[in-house]
């Protein structure tokens, strides 16, 4: 019987602390709606999104910079083209939210819209964390 610490042993991959991380920035956004900032909750939803998006590029490429428009290039090219991205039943419609997004930013967003993007990303969010589990040996791959 091992007790404390028992799972101590666990190796976390990079690209699960990476999508821990852009689950806390989902979080922050969140916080950010609750006291009523929502251009900070906007740029928050959107930043937890290039954070997973980059999470899942860095399990092939990993000096991936850190560049919205590097990480949604690569993103697209690596994850939503070949499809490894796709869910079974959404197929590539959470990766549409980051696109959205990437693609046409609101200068002013709205309490509502901050929201809408909230919720996408935590479903972009969800659906890294699927693809990640889909590929096999994820994280151990160090290949450019």
């Amino acid at each position: 019987d091992l007790g404390v610490g028992e799972c101590a042993g666990e190796v976390v991959s990079p690209v699960q602390f990476d999508l821990a991380a852009s689950e806390r920035e989902a979080f922050e956004a969140q916080l950010a709606l609750d006291e009523n900032d929502p251009r900070q909750a906007y740029e928050r939803a959107y930043r937890a999104m290039l954070q997973a998006a980059r999470a899942l590029v860095k399990m092939q490429w990993q000096d991936v910079p850190d560049d919205p428009d590097v990480i949604v290039t690569e993103f697209r090219t690596r994850f939503y083209d070949t499809e490894l991205f796709f869910d079974k039943y959404a197929g590539g419609k959470f990766a549409q939210y980051l696109f959205a997004r990437y693609e046409s930013p609101l200068a002013e967003p709205t309490a509502d819209a901050a929201r809408l993007l909230i919720e996408e990303g935590q479903l972009f969010i969800e659906g890294a964390h699927a693809c990640e589990a889909r590929i096999p040996s994820a994280g151990l791959s160090i290949s450019n």
